[in-house]
């Protein structure tokens, strides 16, 4: 399915600083204002999720407190997103992280687009992109996803 048809989407990505999450929440607001329903989950590699990132009705955030003993996010939220049937997911992440992984290996996604090297198996759409922008990344999704389905426009 391109992504412009795509009903319901998630998005998985590290929140690294306040700029990274300015960078992906825009992306998240864009997709909303297109009319796709998107749920944003966002991992922080620290102890405590920051001030910047407020949690919304479809935006949530995780860091290493909430981590069980095997590295699996332990959240209500999280949980309710992993019962979401996506029509896909979208991994902004550009480095490995086991939370993510499982996130991404427990999904029920119908189709999952990653650019990660070390997670190409858990991906249905692997784009070798790690240097460019999350929004140019998201214009290749776009671009790809239409051209596997043939709807081109």
């Amino acid at each position: 399915m391109p992504l412009h048809k795509a009903k319901t989407i998630g998005l998985l990505c590290e929140i690294t600083d306040e700029d990274s999450y300015k960078d992906i929440f825009y992306i998240f607001t864009k997709l909303q204002e297109r009319g796709h329903q998107v749920r944003l989950v966002g991992y922080i590699n620290d102890k405590e999720v920051p001030f910047y990132c407020l949690p919304q009705l479809t935006a949530d955030y995780f860091c290493q407190k909430h981590l069980n003993w095997y590295g699996i996010p332990n959240m209500e939220q999280i949980q309710d997103f992993l019962k979401e049937d996506y029509d896909m997911i979208i991994d902004f992440n550009y480095r490995l992280h086991p939370a993510v992984q499982s996130i991404l290996a427990l999904s029920h996604a119908k189709f999952i687009v990653g650019r990660l090297g070390e997670c190409q198996n858990a991906y249905d759409l692997f784009l070798n992109d790690t240097t460019s922008s999350n929004l140019k990344y998201l214009e290749a999704v776009n671009k790809y996803t239409q051209k596997l389905t043939g709807d081109e426009r």
